[in-house]
């Protein structure tokens, strides 16, 4: 009988022990369980980076294609409409000469713009710039967690 009540004793101090660790965690536990949050969240924040910068990376490449779209049209559209146009615009007894800077003027025109909306979108950053926010501002509330 004495070594039951002493293995009830025994338990009732082992749950209370075990309670009382669930309800004040030592310092080596919380910094654990702090470091161990902290190492998920950093996973994650470089999945987030990875999945920026790879945005970032198309966008740079969506430029690149309209900048070499914008050189293609420029050379059809000088092959194409300077004999056309040149031949009209002789028609109204104007020289040559005249004939060809007025279409390449033209030519060029529509060059410029098209190079304009390549290079507005080549012009996109490629640091992850966001991410780079989240992660100081993780870094910091760790800190505050650990302090």
């Amino acid at each position: 009988m004495l070594a039951q009540e002493t293995a009830g004793m025994r338990s009732l101090v082992m749950h209370s022990m075990a309670h009382e660790r669930l309800r004040k965690p030592s310092l080596p536990e919380v910094v654990s369980d702090a470091l161990s949050d902290f190492a998920d969240l950093f996973r994650k924040e470089l999945r987030l980076a990875q999945a920026e910068l790879s945005s970032n990376v198309s966008t740079k490449l969506r430029g690149s294609i309209w900048l070499a779209l914008a050189g293609l049209f420029a050379l059809l559209a000088l092959a194409l409409i300077l004999g056309g146009l040149v031949a009209w615009i002789t028609t109204f007894d104007v020289s040559l000469h005249f004939a060809f800077l007025s279409v390449a003027a033209g030519v060029g025109l529509v060059a410029v713009l098209a190079y304009a909306a390549g290079r507005s979108e080549a012009h996109a950053e490629l640091i992850p710039s966001r991410t780079i926010s989240q992660v100081k501002q993780d870094i910091e509330t760790t800190k505050e967690q650990l302090t």
